[in-house]
């Protein structure tokens, strides 16, 4: 097993915008990229808390979103609910496993947007009823 580092965009999880140095290590002859679920979380609470604070600009909508989505998720990208079909950060019904990351992000927030308005209010509604 042998270690490189590589430059490049992250996996496929984040999408093609952010460039990053990775290890990548060689196993059985195919590159394997290794990036720790909690630097993926990291990540995504920041693309997020960037768009919140781009549209919003709101820490309140932003803690609104943390809280709504920590719930939900616990801001794991392969987060599978095994009573229903919701998968990833927002939890959406019938997301694709393969979704990417940031693609989950810009879901999630289009839906909360189209149906409630604005991360305060989806958390307002999903404490009330246990979902959003």
């Amino acid at each position: 097993m042998s270690a490189v580092v590589f430059v490049g965009t992250l996996p496929h999880t984040v999408g093609a915008m952010f460039t990053q140095t990775i290890i990548v290590e060689k196993c059985v002859g195919k590159p394997v990229v290794s990036i720790p679920l909690y630097e993926m979380k990291k990540m995504a609470k920041q693309i997020a808390k960037g768009k919140i604070l781009e549209k919003y600009k709101s820490n309140r909508e932003w803690d609104s979103l943390f809280t709504l989505w920590n719930k939900e998720s616990r801001w794991d990208y392969t987060a599978n609910n095994p009573r229903s079909t919701a998968y990833g950060i927002p939890q959406m019904l019938k997301m694709p496993e393969d979704t990417p990351m940031l693609k989950q992000i810009e879901l999630g927030l289009k839906y909360i947007e189209h149906r409630y308005g604005s991360p305060s209010k989806a958390l307002a509604f999903h404490n009330r009823n246990g979902w959003y």
